[in-house]
């Protein structure tokens, strides 16, 4: 694709019809998923009520069910097809009086957002960071965020892709590998990923399938580049904008502890 943000436009807006029903797939686990974050919070003492900003909050999941368990929540997505499924969703969960859905771009969330100040700031299932490809985007991104977020206030990167893991992989598997994906009973998805250890990149291209009876009838294609941080990178960037790296966890539901190799990145941090 032609320049790095091209994708992104695609993928969550253009065809953003194609991705929504991925994210009402997964659904079927939101509330067990907010529930893991809820423990992360109650460990690190975020009392229920706190202000709570669910940034790439997709078509809100997370941010549904945090506010069900008592948070305010603001939840922020580019795609305006996601944010107005996640405003019908709250109606329907009975939620609009605790979360607020807006569309914004995480490259201007201090201008979008400055009438807030958060206590904590949660990016979840491997959102934002890694998107634009630059690194100096993230940087600005992390002190953006910096900005809309309390003195002691809390970033949550968690349940995200890790260089690591995506290396163990590759080593394992091969830096090409092919996922069959069934999302519902009427559409299906093959997903190649590749992954280019020199510039630390994923590449992946999902082919979406309408299946009839037997046979599967080509819908469209989506591909995406994600840039895959280390763990030790993304500490040094958050901490060199704006953030104290606090702890870092292999699993959020137990809060066992981060394992090199075998974990993705649920990293805790607190506003300087």
């Amino acid at each position: 694709m032609g320049s790095s943000t091209e994708w992104v436009k695609e993928f969550f807006i253009e065809k953003s019809w194609l991705f929504l029903r991925v994210l009402e797939k997964m659904w079927e686990r939101a509330s067990e998923e907010a529930f893991s974050v809820k423990r992360l919070f109650d460990f690190l003492g975020l009392s229920e009520g706190s202000l709570i900003l669910d940034l790439g909050c997709g078509n809100g999941r997370i941010a549904i069910n945090l506010a069900k368990l008592g948070y305010r929540v603001v939840g922020v997505d580019i795609s305006p097809v996601f944010i107005k499924d996640a405003v019908e969703k709250a109606k329907i969960h009975g939620v609009e009086d605790r979360v607020i859905f807006r569309v914004g771009d995480a490259r201007r969330i201090d201008e979008e957002l400055g009438e807030f100040e958060f206590n904590a700031v949660l990016l979840y299932w491997s959102t934002i960071l890694g998107y634009y490809i630059d690194e100096s985007i993230d940087a600005d991104i992390l002190r953006r965020i910096r900005r809309i977020t309390r003195s002691n206030g809390y970033l949550l990167v968690l349940n995200t892709v890790s260089y690591d893991l995506t290396v163990l992989r590759a080593g394992l598997l091969g830096t090409s590998i092919s996922y069959f994906n069934e999302v519902d009973k009427d559409l299906v998805y093959v997903e190649i990923v590749k992954f280019d250890p020199v510039k630390s990149m994923v590449n992946s291209t999902w082919t979406f399938y309408k299946r009839v009876n037997r046979d599967l009838i080509y819908l469209d294609e989506i591909s995406f580049k994600l840039r895959v941080y280390a763990f030790h990178e993304i500490i040094r960037l958050a901490e060199e904008n704006g953030w104290e790296f606090v702890n870092a966890y292999r699993d959020i539901t137990t809060l066992t502890p981060y394992r090199p190799l075998l974990s993705g990145l649920n990293v805790v941090f607190k506003a300087k």
